[in-house]
This record gives structure tokens, C-alpha cells and sequence, in this order.
């Protein structure tokens, strides 16, 4: 019998790691020079692959950390991220005279496990970005390196689950990936569109096909689905309705919950969101000196103005 988790986990370990990206080179130098406790440093989002990324993109981070204390200096950020893991921070390095901005995003190893095994799983805030591709850049302890892997594949794991309790059809390899794939995006207020999802899979398609195909052969053998005419059929749900439509729904209001705590921990968390939304979706924001300064009072008028334009889901 295959045994599948292993082909699995072995299969993402020889893409993973050890991944080279000279945009990340300054940036890693930077965390491993003013931070303690680190453990590992993964990159993920669009500057992973070419395809994706474009002029206005910049590199996004998680910081695997051993423990919030030994990271941190302050007890705020550690509560913080206790509360409502993880804490995300904007970091701008100065590249030929240029700022160049980068986003990273902090977790302890006890933080991972619990953001990626259901039924701990509280949000796909960390599991929907682990379901994609990513790369890592640097591990303290080999040791962790399987311990990480096996997170990773808890994560993926959780969305197979969620995607084959949604999809009610006969469906294609194809679309099962892509479905899985905007999970993430629907679990979270976002300006990507589903022509976003779908350029993300074009971009790693062999990737995705290679590993969530293993995952559907693994649900076969488990008699959770099964393949018909060059098409999988979900014969035993893993959730109910009710579960997944308030799974998105909470996780949806948890990300709202975290635009406070980002506009805390983040230096220039206005600057960080008229990046991302003109990269996104070609809207420029015009901010006025109150809605900079006080973001949270003032601000939610450009967020109604989007919404309203369907510029964010």
C-alpha cells in the first residue's frame, strides 16, 4: 500500500527547501541579524514565481519563531500574537538608494501547529497560505525541517478536506485545485479577483497537480471519493454545510479583527495597504492627513468606496 503522506511530505521537502531568491537575500540577512529565536524563514505570495510578480510587487516573509519571549522585547506584541496569531510587520531595507518594502508575518512553533491541524484550525489565515507554494529560505535545526513539512502537510491536508466537502459535482483534477486554491481568498477580505486564483495555479501548475493529486489518490484509498470516467466524485463529506459556510464566515471576521492589530504592529500599515491595493487592482487611494493618522476613524470610507466598486470581496 503507497503510503502517501510520505510521498507527499518527501515530494515538498526536495521543492521547498533549500530555495534561493536574491530579492530575499537582504531581508533574510536583516531577521537573522536583529532577531533572536528564529527557527525558520519561508517565503511565499507572488515574488515566488516570475510569472506572478510584477513591478509593484514586493517579498513577503513568515518568521517561524522557538517562543514569542525569546523573540520579542515587548509583552504587548507577544499578547498580541497569543490572541490573534499572527502578528504581521512592514519592513522597508534600503536597496541602491531605494526603499524596497517587504511584509513578514510572525509565528511560534506552537502557533504553527495550531494554525494548520484541525481541529485546532481556527481561520485559514496561515493554512490557506500554506496550501500554495512556498519556499524556505533558512533553517536553524534541521531536525525542525520535517517537523515544519508536517505542518505544511496538515495544512494542505485541511483544505483537501474543506474543498471535497464544498464541491457537490463530479469534478476534474483541474478544478478541484482551483477551487482549493481561492479558498484562502474567500476566507479573507481581499482585493484578488478569481482570475487571480486561476493565474496562481497556471503559474505552478505542475507543482499543484503533482501534490494535490497524491492528496486525491490518498482520499481514494480512504474511500472518501472516488474516480469515475477521468472524474472524482466525493462519496463522504468531511463537513457539513453549516460547518463550512460559518468557517468562512468567522474567518472573514477574524481577518477584519486583525486590521487593528496590523495598523499596531505594522510602521506604516496605510502605506503598506495603498501598495497593496493599487497593486492589485489599479485603484489608487487618496488619502487625506486624518485618514493617515487616524486610519481606523477615517478610513472606512475608502473601504465602502471599494466595496462598493467590487474592488475587494
Amino acid at each position: 500500500m503507497t503510503d502517501y503522506k510520505h510521498a507527499i511530505t518527501h515530494y515538498l521537502l526536495s521543492l521547498y527547501y533549500p530555495y534561493e531568491n536574491k530579492v530575499a537575500e537582504p531581508f533574510l540577512k536583516y531577521f537573522l541579524t536583529h532577531f533572536d529565536g528564529i527557527a525558520c524563514v519561508f517565503m511565499y505570495g507572488s515574488m515566488i514565481n516570475p510569472q506572478l510578480s510584477t513591478p509593484t510587487s514586493f517579498p513577503d516573509f513568515y518568521i517561524i519563531v522557538d517562543s514569542y519571549k525569546t523573540f520579542y522585547k515587548s509583552n504587548v506584541h507577544t499578547l498580541l500574537n497569543k490572541m490573534l496569531p499572527p502578528n504581521s510587520y512592514f519592513l522597508r531595507l534600503d536597496q541602491g538608494g531605494q526603499g524596497m518594502p517587504s511584509k513578514y508575518c510572525v509565528l511560534d512553533k506552537q502557533a504553527l501547529f495550531n494554525t494548520t491541524h484541525y481541529p485546532a484550525i481556527k481561520d485559514l489565515f496561515v493554512a490557506g497560505r500554506l496550501a500554495k507554494r512556498i519556499g524556505i529560505l533558512y533553517v536553524k535545526e534541521q531536525a525542525f525541517l520535517s517537523e515544519f513539512i508536517d505542518n505544511v502537510y496538515n495544512a494542505m491536508q485541511f483544505n483537501v478536506m474543506f474543498a471535497l466537502s464544498e464541491i457537490k459535482t463530479p469534478f476534474t483534477l483541474e478544478e478541484f485545485i482551483i477551487h482549493l486554491l481561492g479558498l484562502s481568498y474567500r476566507a479573507e477580505v481581499r482585493t484578488e479577483t478569481q482570475e487571480k486564483v486561476i493565474s496562481l495555479y497556471k503559474s505552478e501548475e505542475a507543482f499543484y497537480k503533482k501534490v494535490y493529486e497524491l492528496f486525491l489518490q490518498q482520499e481514494i484509498s480512504k474511500g472518501t471519493i472516488k474516480l469515475v470516467n477521468n472524474k472524482y466524485l466525493t462519496l463522504q463529506p468531511y463537513f457539513e454545510d453549516n460547518y463550512l459556510k460559518n468557517f468562512i464566515k468567522h474567518s472573514r471576521k477574524r481577518a477584519v479583527y486583525r486590521w487593528p492589530k496590523s495598523i499596531y504592529t505594522f510602521s506604516d500599515y496605510v502605506g503598506y495597504l495603498e501598495l497593496k491595493i493599487e497593486r492589485t487592482t489599479g485603484e489608487k487611494l487618496v488619502l487625506s492627513k486624518w485618514d493617515r493618522r487616524f486610519p481606523l476613524i477615517f478610513g472606512w470610507r475608502h473601504l465602502f468606496r471599494l466595496l462598493k466598486k467590487k474592488a475587494i470581496r
